[in-house]
């Protein structure tokens, strides 16, 4: 499939998904490299929901250093407001352990975990936004073999959302 130049791969996933619920509200994704891990009470007066949940993915430094992970932590907050819905997403990054580069690398997912991971977001959307009754859906874990998660050099570590932890949903 042909891609428009300039356009994002999680955006363009994220609308084909949300096409394909044939939802009458449009819904719009934005990355937020701020988003909280929790909500306020102003937050949750709003309408907001949280998930969080985790992927597989790369990260690749400057030095030319790239690791993969099974720690990607990604966050969402989410709201259906009249005729709208919106999801703000922060995807948690990780620092080299191999350079003095202090700066922390945004990961990259492939398009099926990313597939995967929209679509237990879709799960909880319809659940905490619609009211359906959505079943537990057992995720399939495959054992990839990693490097050890270094939690001093993980930005959801830094924050106590990371490492081992179960999907979240608020």
């Amino acid at each position: 499939m042909a891609r428009t130049p300039g356009t994002n791969p999680w955006f363009d996933l994220f609308a084909r998904c949300m096409e394909e619920m044939e939802f009458e509200e449009r819904w719009t994704l934005n990355f937020n490299y701020n988003l909280d891990p929790d909500l306020d009470v102003e937050k949750r007066k709003e309408g907001w929901k949280i998930y969080k949940t985790s992927s597989f993915g790369r990260f690749d430094c400057p030095c030319s250093n790239s690791w993969s992970s099974a720690h990607v932590v990604i966050l969402f907050h989410y709201r259906l407001r009249r005729d709208r819905g919106l999801v703000l997403m922060r995807a948690f990054r990780q620092q080299c352990r191999n350079c003095s580069n202090s700066s922390q690398q945004k990961p990259q997912i492939t398009n099926k975990q990313l597939k995967q991971v929209f679509d237990r977001l879709i799960l909880k959307i319809l659940k905490n936004c619609y009211g359906e009754e959505v079943g537990n859906v057992q995720r399939k874990l495959l054992h990839r073999k990693t490097k050890p998660h270094e939690t001093s050099l993980c930005e959801a570590c830094a924050l106590g959302i990371c490492r081992n932890q179960d999907d979240e949903v608020d």
